[in-house]
C-alpha cells in the first residue's frame, strides 16, 4: 500500500530468524516456491515480521516476494471505511479478494515471470493495478489478517496480540484515527481472527516468543 510506512525494529530481526531456523529443512526440500502466511490483527506486528525475514532471506542469496493483504481489500481505504459506517457487518474476511491473492500465489507457483496485481494508494483513495517482476521468486510471504485462510501454504504464521495489546503500537503508527468506532471494527475483527490460531503453524505471542505447534516447543 502506497502511503504507509512500516520500519523493521532491532525486536523483529531475532524472532524472525527463530521462524527461518524452524522452517529451514522444509525450505530446504522445497522444490518449488515457498510459501509462509502472517496472520493476524491490526497493529500486531505481520507488515514489520515479514519484511525481517525477506531482509535474512535476501541476505543470505533467496529472492523473496512480499504479498500485503492491504493491497487486496476490494475497496479503496475511505469508501471502505464508509462501508463499514453503513453496517457492521461488513467487516470481515468478505472485505479482501483473498480468491485473486490465491491465484496470484498459485501463479507464482507455477513459475509465472510477472503478474498484475492491485496497489492501493491510501491518500489518494484508489487502487491502482501495477504489474511486478516475480521472475525467480524462491520464498512467498502473505502478510494480513485473514491470510492464514489461504490454501497450499507450506507455513502458516500467526501474531497472538490482540487489538486491546496493540494499541501503543497503533497510536505510533498513526495510520487510523483512535475513535470508538474504528475499537468497535478490531473488536469485530478480533472475534473472527482469534480462530485463525488454530489454523497456524507457528505462533509469536506478545513477547515475540515463537511456539512451534509441530515441534510443541517454545523460543524466547
Amino acid at each position: 500500500m502506497i502511503g504507509d510506512v512500516v520500519h523493521i525494529k532491532p525486536h523483529h530481526l531475532p524472532p524472525a530468524r527463530r521462524i527461518l531456523e524452524l522452517i529451514s529443512e522444509p525450505m530446504e526440500k522445497s522444490r518449488g516456491v515457498f510459501t509462509i502466511t502472517i496472520g493476524g490483527e491490526s497493529g500486531s506486528g505481520k507488515s514489520t515480521l515479514g519484511l525481517a525475514i525477506r531482509q535474512l532471506l535476501e541476505t543470505a542469496g533467496r529472492h523473496c516476494f512480499i504479498f500485503h493483504i492491504d493491497d487486496y481489500f476490494k475497496l479503496p481505504p475511505r469508501d471502505n471505511h464508509n462501508n463499514r459506517l453503513k453496517d457492521l457487518g461488513n467487516v470481515g474476511p468478505g472485505e479482501v479478494d483473498l480468491d485473486l491473492m490465491q491465484q496470484h500465489i498459485y501463479q507464482m507457483k507455477e513459475g509465472a515471470p510477472e503478474i498484475e496485481k492491485p496497489l492501493i494508494h491510501y491518500k489518494e483513495n484508489r487502487i491502482r493495478r501495477v504489474t511486478v517482476d516475480v521472475d525467480n521468486v524462491e520464498v512467498i510471504i502473505a502478510e494480513g489478517t485473514y491470510t492464514t485462510l489461504l490454501d497450499g501454504i507450506d507455513c502458516k504464521v500467526f501474531m497472538l496480540r490482540n487489538y486491546l495489546d496493540t494499541y501503543e503500537n497503533r497510536v505510533e503508527r498513526a495510520r487510523d484515527p483512535i475513535i470508538p468506532f474504528n475499537e468497535k471494527v478490531l473488536e469485530i475483527e478480533h472475534t473472527i481472527i482469534k480462530e485463525h490460531a488454530a489454523k497456524a503453524d507457528i505462533l509469536v505471542d506478545k513477547d515475540y516468543n515463537i511456539h512451534s505447534k509441530k515441534t510443541n516447543r517454545t523460543q524466547a
